[in-house]
């Protein structure tokens, strides 16, 4: 404020920001799209991607002399039309289908794909019907993507010239192109928390510019122009990588600082990485929300603050290694959590061992297989380089993956709340603080308490929860009890396996366990499972459970006797074991091995082989001051012999069977249960119908209301431990969908 020029260039900056973002920057689609459409799209070549019979790409239509960018999804009608889409580099398409806008997320915490697309400004998916490649420039118009098309045929050399590993390593830490990375290895990395050597960062760009500088040496360039060539090399390279958030960069604080020196211009590592921060920020607004932004500008100011720092040189080289890796993590747990509900402490280990690897044997072996394929791809030498470098990766590789699953590296903390993270930031900073003042040790202790609390607030919340996770057509329940006493997952979701042809098998297919269960119960803070029910052996009920206990540890799955007599389900032992999970039979009557307050009532092997669903395994429990009854997929007759035994049988939630099939939820069921709620699970728009329409009507008719995980999403009831009182908030004890209805 006493600087007045600083402050007037602030004001300036600040309304030019403003302009751009709400002036030109759009912020909504721009074109009036019509919902069957036929239309030309430039393709983004670098995302066009074929898994299977799927074809994805990225594209850009034009109308009007306006633009709009889309994802175009495809299932490919035949192989030899995959044969033929894979040998062609084509620009464009002529593509006729249906738009459609990104759904939302239909449960709590899940990535919200919608908010990702729109800030690559995508508003539109559109699912062709047809494709055609259209010939370059039929309609005389500049390709959009020019750029990326040069990408291409370098990431197309790649991978004709090397063998598919070396080829895939290249393209990664090279160009930052991981479409064919290996989702496995991918995990692994990032179990181990060095996901991050994976990408494009200033450690690539340094050493990069370094091995120019020692050639340009060693060929007796002089130094101005190994400046100069780099100057220009650099923004080159940029482009060839896509100029990605964090390559953007790296590449950019490099180039201000070589430009401020050839200059005499007094810029600090500070300076540039402010105005890069300032760049990105004009140049692509909404990237602030991304993960890559909020990593990298973060992880490198701390780098740069933290070794600026007078105490970081008065320490030896192993105590300021260890002390900036833990200062670069602690500042990192904010994001890690809000994004992947988790974070990984391998990175004070395994960077010290992976980091030298990286950098001075596999990225210089890289590089220089990368000249070599230009120059001289048939030569002995460059087959022998190849060789080389694929037995380092695969040493590599199995080294991670034996050390991923012998040591646990990862700590799930789920998604903080609002004020468990201001006051992560608050201790974050405090600690920040006092090393920079060079503090007693003792003071230290405080803002490190403070974290640690803040990082199990959500594994150790006073709030027990009952959560109806939207698993499509399926069902998983997961209780939750106050203060983390125990975790229970009532079925697991999954879907069928058909067989298909070859060509149409796909690397990355979707799983339920993968990409729905596993994501909600990290960002839950279940980091452990006391058990999983399965409630009957059909796939949607426990199709997922080996994904979840590979990754969760389970320390027992629990059943009926008719679950374990399923020849289908008995297949899963071995790998239940292997995971060291203990499997246990439930009898009716029985309590134990579920959670607080619940017994199994009815538990038939009567129908085992007859009819699955009449001898799933019914739960009735007292959770959060109501009456709860998980009833898998009972049936009418199941249902039947369920009043026989219980004939005053009453809850206030029904969790209705068989996803309101009209088989199940009979009228004289209603009527004896009475219940005040009825959850039902099912997928939108299924195939079998459910619920069935006199399903809800009979509900209706009761008076109950309805949850139903089509409409609302994934649906939650929170509890405490404690009875219910006036003065607690009313909120707590009420039904949370994911999703608000519309018109209520």
């Amino acid at each position: 404020m006493k600087n007045q020029r600083l402050l007037f260039w602030s004001i300036m900056l600040g309304l030019l920001f403003y302009a751009r973002v709400i002036y030109i920057y759009p912020i909504e689609a721009t074109l009036s799209i019509s919902e069957n459409v036929r239309v030309d799209i430039d393709v983004k070549e670098t995302s066009l991607n074929i898994d299977g019979d799927k074809l994805t790409f990225e594209g850009t239509i034009i109308e009007n002399g306006r633009k709009e960018k889309v994802i175009v999804s495809y299932y490919i009608k035949n192989e030899n039309e995959k044969e033929e889409l894979r040998n062609s580099a084509p620009k464009s398409f002529l593509v006729e289908g249906t738009f459609s806008e990104p759904n939302e997320p239909t449960n709590f915490h899940q990535f919200n794909y919608k908010n990702y697309l729109k800030n690559k400004q995508i508003y539109y998916m559109l699912t062709a019907s047809t494709l055609e490649v259209v010939e370059q420039n039929r309609f005389n118009q500049f390709h959009v993507y020019s750029v990326d098309s040069f990408r291409q045929k370098i990431l197309t050399h790649v991978d004709q010239t090397m063998t598919k590993r070396t080829a895939i390593y290249t393209k990664t830490l090279l160009f930052a192109d991981k479409r064919t990375f290996s989702s496995d290895v991918m995990r692994t990395f990032k179990e181990l928390g060095i996901v991050h050597l994976l990408s494009i960062s200033g450690l690539h760009v340094v050493l990069v510019v370094d091995m120019i500088k020692k050639t340009c040496r060693r060929a007796r360039i002089s130094t101005e122009a190994t400046s100069a060539s780099l100057l220009l090399f650099l923004p080159l390279y940029g482009f060839t990588t896509g100029f990605g958030v964090s390559v953007f960069r790296a590449i950019g604080q490099t180039w201000l600082k070589m430009i401020s020196e050839k200059m005499n211009v007094p810029l600090t590592t500070l300076d540039c990485w402010s105005l890069m921060l300032l760049s990105i920020l004009f140049v692509q607004p909404y990237s602030v929300y991304t993960v890559g932004f909020q990593l990298s500008y973060l992880i490198s100011f701390i780098i740069i603050m933290f070794t600026q720092q007078s105490i970081f040189n008065q320490w030896s080289k192993l105590k300021a290694y260890i002390g900036l890796n833990l200062c670069i993590l602690i500042c990192s747990i904010p994001v890690l959590t809000y994004h992947f509900y988790e974070f990984s402490w391998g990175v004070l280990i395994l960077n010290s061992l992976f980091i030298p690897f990286i950098a001075t044997v596999l990225l210089p072996i890289i590089i220089v297989n990368f000249l070599l394929s230009l120059f001289i791809p048939t030569s002995s030498l460059f087959s022998y380089s190849l060789r080389v470098l694929d037995n380092l990766i695969v040493i590599m590789e199995e080294l991670g993956d034996g050390m991923a699953s012998n040591i646990s590296f990862t700590i799930i903390t789920g998604r903080l709340s609002q004020i468990s993270y201001l006051l992560l930031i608050s201790f974050i900073v405090m600690l920040l603080l006092l090393i920079e003042k060079n503090s007693n040790k003792t003071f230290i202790i405080v803002p490190l308490v403070g974290i640690m609390m803040c990082v199990y607030s959500v594994r150790y919340t006073p709030y027990g929860q009952v959560l109806m996770i939207d698993v499509n057509q399926g069902e998983a329940i997961l209780i939750r009890e106050p203060w983390g006493k125990g975790n229970y997952l009532i079925d697991t979701g999954g879907q069928s396996e058909f067989l298909v042809e070859e060509w149409k098998k796909r690397e990355k297919e979707f799983s339920v366990g993968e990409n729905i269960v596993l994501p909600v119960l990290k960002s839950e803070g279940v980091h452990k499972l006391d058990s999983v029910i399965i409630t009957h052996p059909d796939i949607d009920h426990y199709g997922a459970l080996l994904d979840i206990i590979s990754q969760i540890k389970t320390k027992q799955v629990v059943s009926a006797k008719a679950t374990f007599l399923q020849a289908n389900f008995q297949t899963l032992f071995p790998s239940i074991e292997k995971y060291g999970t203990i499997i246990k039979e439930v009898n009716e009557g029985a309590s134990e091995n579920l959670p607080s307050n619940t017994v199994a009532i009815l538990s038939n092997d009567t129908f085992a082989g007859i009819n699955r669903n009449n001898s799933s395994l019914v739960v009735l429990g007292l959770i959060g001051n109501r009456t709860w009854l998980f009833t898998g997929d009972l049936e009418a007759d199941g249902e039947k012999e369920l009043l026989a035994k219980y004939p005053n049988l009453t809850v206030d939630v029904l969790k209705v069977g068989h996803h309101g099939s009209q088989t199940s939820t009979h009228a004289e069921f209603l009527k004896q249960l009475n219940p005040e709620v009825a959850w039902i699970s099912c997928g939108k728009n299924n195939r079998y119908g459910h619920p069935h329409d006199s399903v809800i009507e009979k509900i209706t008719e009761l008076d109950a209301m309805i949850f139903r995980t089509d409409h609302d999403g994934a649906i939650r009831y929170k509890f405490t431990d404690r009875l219910r009182r006036d003065n607690i908030d009313k909120r707590l004890f009420s039904f949370e969908p994911k999703k608000e209805r519309r018109g209520e």
